[in-house]
């Protein structure tokens, strides 16, 4: 199984959005974005300041970390992240994969995000990979499936944080 990274091209785009729409995780990749069109979709990721990595395995799309500068005057990089549910049990690896590649290609101190409290799921995936709860928002997000608006962990990711999940990974071979 190789696993490889790159920045997903135009043609791509309508690929990425529809395995999204396939796995109906536009609620758990990025709750502030919420579900775009088509042309939303396509808008967003030919946007020069939004990054949009794919990861692939075999060749094949598997997921995409998309991130986006906080501001021109910083090097914090604020992120949405998914695996596709068929490689669900790859994506410690496929995260720690792309996170890499991000702190080697880009001059970006750390990688931030917001999760729904009722997101476990993404929430142990991203510490796996070395995000660190820094705090939570109260209220940040509607639940459709609580019906009531739930908190948001504030998580953040830097190269040290990075390698500690690394290296922990490692010790669970």
């Amino acid at each position: 199984m190789e696993i490889t990274y790159r920045i997903i091209q135009p043609a791509e785009y309508n690929i990425f959005y529809e395995l999204i729409n396939q796995d109906d995780s536009w609620w758990a990749f990025s709750p502030s974005l919420g579900q775009l069109s088509a042309c939303d979709w396509n808008a967003y990721c030919g946007n020069e300041n939004v990054l949009s990595l794919g990861c692939f395995v075999d060749n094949a799309p598997a997921g995409l970390l998309q991130g986006i500068a906080f501001s021109d005057a910083s090097r914090a990089m604020r992120i949405a992240v998914i695996a596709f549910r068929e490689y669900a049990k790859i994506a410690p690896v496929m995260m720690r994969g792309a996170a890499d590649w991000v702190f080697a290609s880009i001059d970006c101190a750390c990688m931030f995000g917001e999760v729904p409290s009722t997101n476990r799921h993404v929430m142990n995936l991203l510490q796996k990979t070395g995000f660190e709860k820094q705090g939570s928002i109260p209220e940040l997000y509607w639940s459709d499936a609580k019906q009531k608006f739930v908190n948001a962990s504030i998580v953040v990711c830097t190269p040290e944080s990075l390698r500690k999940a690394k290296s922990d990974a490692d010790l669970d071979i």
